[in-house]
This record gives structure tokens, C-alpha cells and sequence, in this order.
């Protein structure tokens, strides 16, 4: 081997270790395995479901709710853009509707998904806010690390996320983010101090959406023998949206309503039969 080849070897290789390494190595947390969501069902795992979350909701933003719950009922989706495979950002990515591998590293973390928004990037590097951020449906994470023993073994990871695109729900029944995308998020994520294999996230939105700042604590729970799958949600997904209009098909590929008196698709650009 040359030397300039061995060094680019020892380049590549310092750069796979800031991504790779074990994270005990380097004083950070394991956080390694597959991890799966305790409960995917709500927003808050403390209370019931849809208006039993008592989101603190503006007028407004509280008939949005209403409106959606009453849609689903009569056989629409609501106002959730999952159901026609749409983004779920954030904060509604981190309910783990299917599985998540995390990577720590000094300079970076990554949450990687499973399900429609696959990576998340977190920066640790001690970068400051730019002053414009490019709007995604993710947002950009910017956070650090700290210590709950005072010495240099970090072990809560302290975030927060701006710059979002919309509209995003929180969770399937509707919640919706204001539309002017101003989501404030801040978390912090650790190992539960009873169980190392359940990971928890405190989570406080700020949103004009609200009358006050919304913290909720999800759990997760880690797998360390386990066998990573494929999902892909347009596989299958009989679910189809024209015209903001919800549609469904049936097993013998025919487009059918989701409810009683629906319009039909606007057929302009068809030939219809008979005409």
C-alpha cells in the first residue's frame, strides 16, 4: 500500500468512526437496536384518543379537529395526508408507526424510519441557527448533549426544530399544525433510569395552532434481536385522493366512493362511454 493510499484508508476509516463507532467508546449513550413505538394509537399515551386528547387548540384549529373526526366517520381520511402515503414530518414522525434505528455521533445523530420520512438529522456541532432555513417537512434539528451526572458520559439529547413545511397533523385524528408552519419543537430524549430498553422523549410543541406550549412524553421500546423488514406504503394502498376528494378501489380495481352521495372524479379529459 502507498502511503497516500494509506492515508485516505485512515481518512475513510476516521470518518465511518464519527458515524459508527460504539457510542460507549466516545462517552455517548446506546442507543443502538430497533425500536418500535409503545403506543401509535395518540398523541399523549396518558389519554384517550381523538378529543379525549384535550389538545389546547385555538377556536379555530378545535373545529379543524371536529370537522376531520366527523370526516373519518362518514368514510373520508380526514385532514391526514398518510393515508394516500403524504409526508407525516414532524412532530408526527416520531410516532414510529413502524420501526427506527438510531446513530450516534458527536457531530451528528440520525434517526432513521422505517415508515414515510425516512432520516432525521440532528446537528450537535455546535452550529448556530442560520439566519433563513430552507422549509421541510422534517424541519431542521439543532441540538446538544448533556450530563445527569455532571461528568463528560452524556446522556439526554436536547433538541430543538424550526423550519417546517404544512400542513401537518399530529397524530391520525386530525390535530393540525397552524398554517403558517412557525412549529416551535423542543425534546428531550434519554433512557428511561428503570429500563435501558425504553427510550424516552419529552416533547413540547409551540404553534400558533395553541394557546399555550403542548408537552407530551412518548415511550419506545428496543429490540436487540431483531430482523429489519421492508415497508412501502404505495404498495397495496387502495387509498386515492382527486381533487381532495377521497377514494378508494375495490379488489376488482374499480374506483368507489367513501361515503353515501359522493361525487364523482371530474371525467373532462375522458371519453365517456356512450358520448
Amino acid at each position: 500500500m502507498t502511503p497516500r493510499n494509506f492515508m485516505l484508508t485512515i481518512a475513510f476509516a476516521a470518518m465511518l468512526g464519527s458515524l459508527s463507532l460504539p457510542a460507549s467508546a466516545a462517552n455517548y449513550p446506546d442507543w443502538t437496536g430497533q425500536w418500535r413505538d409503545l403506543d401509535t394509537t395518540r398523541w399523549d399515551p396518558s389519554k384517550p384518543n381523538l378529543l379525549g386528547q384535550q389538545a389546547p387548540l385555538i377556536p379555530e384549529y378545535q373545529k379543524v379537529l371536529v370537522d376531520a373526526i366527523a370526516d373519518r366517520r362518514q368514510g373520508g381520511f380526514g385532514n391526514t395526508p398518510t393515508i394516500s402515503c403524504g409526508h407525516t414530518g414532524m412532530p408526527r414522525a416520531m410516532i414510529l408507526y413502524e420501526a427506527m434505528e438510531i446513530n450516534v455521533g458527536p457531530k451528528m445523530t440520525y434517526f432513521m424510519f422505517d415508515f414515510l420520512d425516512p432520516l432525521r438529522r440532528v446537528y450537535t456541532d455546535g452550529r448556530d441557527w442560520p439566519a433563513t432555513v430552507e422549509p421541510t417537512w422534517m424541519g431542521t434539528s439543532i441540538g446538544h448533549w448533556e450530563s445527569s451526572s455532571g461528568d463528560d458520559n452524556y446522556d439526554t439529547l436536547v433538541v430543538e426544530t424550526r423550519g417546517f413545511k404544512g400542513p401537518r397533523v399530529i397524530d391520525g385524528s386530525g390535530i393540525q399544525l397552524h398554517d403558517d408552519n412557525q412549529t416551535v419543537i423542543k425534546e428531550r430524549i434519554y433512557l428511561d433510569k428503570q429500563n435501558p430498553d425504553v427510550l424516552r422523549n419529552e416533547i413540547t410543541i409551540i404553534d400558533h395552532a395553541f394557546t399555550r406550549p403542548w408537552t407530551v412524553t412518548r415511550g419506545y421500546k428496543r429490540f436487540r434481536d431483531y430482523i429489519w423488514a421492508e415497508f412501502s406504503c404505495g404498495e397495496g394502498n387502495e387509498h386515492i385522493v382527486i381533487n381532495k376528494q377521497h377514494y378508494v378501489l375495490s379488489a376488482e380495481g374499480f374506483l368507489m366512493p367513501t361515503r353515501k352521495d359522493q361525487p364523482p372524479p371530474d371525467l373532462r379529459y375522458f371519453k365517456v362511454q356512450g358520448n
